[in-house]
């Protein structure tokens, strides 16, 4: 066995923390940051980016804050990335050539004028897709326990 194979344990049996997630917060909040990048880039109807960055300046402020997540904004995010996604299945794939002028890209709600390119598409999935394993990875602050409830 190589001795790269494991953390390096000390005498007394414990392990060394691991580098890779001494820096997490830091590295997760980067992360956010690209992923509100590349939202602001993507053909997403303009309320759902505007969502969708929304959550993750949040999340960003919280783990600035705490070095760790909020599970109700982490829950929060992953919905709107869902959300997202349903927009992405419902939207009208067209070819580069028969893109329309207007792609409702400025409404609430998709509606059958939102149309992308299957590339768009892809990017669009792509984006979404990273910033969901982002939330996935996001440690979150340990909750305390419920109060009992009064008889």
């Amino acid at each position: 066995m190589c001795s790269n194979d494991s953390p390096s344990q000390k005498r007394d049996g414990a392990t060394e923390a691991d580098e890779s997630t001494s820096n997490l917060p830091q590295q997760l909040q980067s992360e956010y940051g690209a992923s509100i990048d590349q939202l602001r880039d993507t053909q997403l109807p303009d309320t759902r980016i505007r969502e969708l960055v929304t959550h993750c300046v949040e999340t960003q402020a919280t783990l600035d804050r705490h070095d760790r997540g909020d599970p109700e904004q982490t829950l929060a995010l992953v919905t709107a990335v869902a959300e997202a996604m349903a927009d992405l299945e419902e939207a009208t794939v067209v070819p580069e050539d028969e893109v329309p002028d207007s792609r409702a890209l400025a409404t609430g709600v998709p509606t059958e004028e939102y149309a992308l390119t299957a590339a768009e598409r892809d990017e669009v999935l792509d984006t979404l897709s990273s910033l969901l394993f982002t939330a996935v990875e996001t440690p979150p602050a340990p909750q305390s326990p419920a109060p009992e409830a009064a008889d």
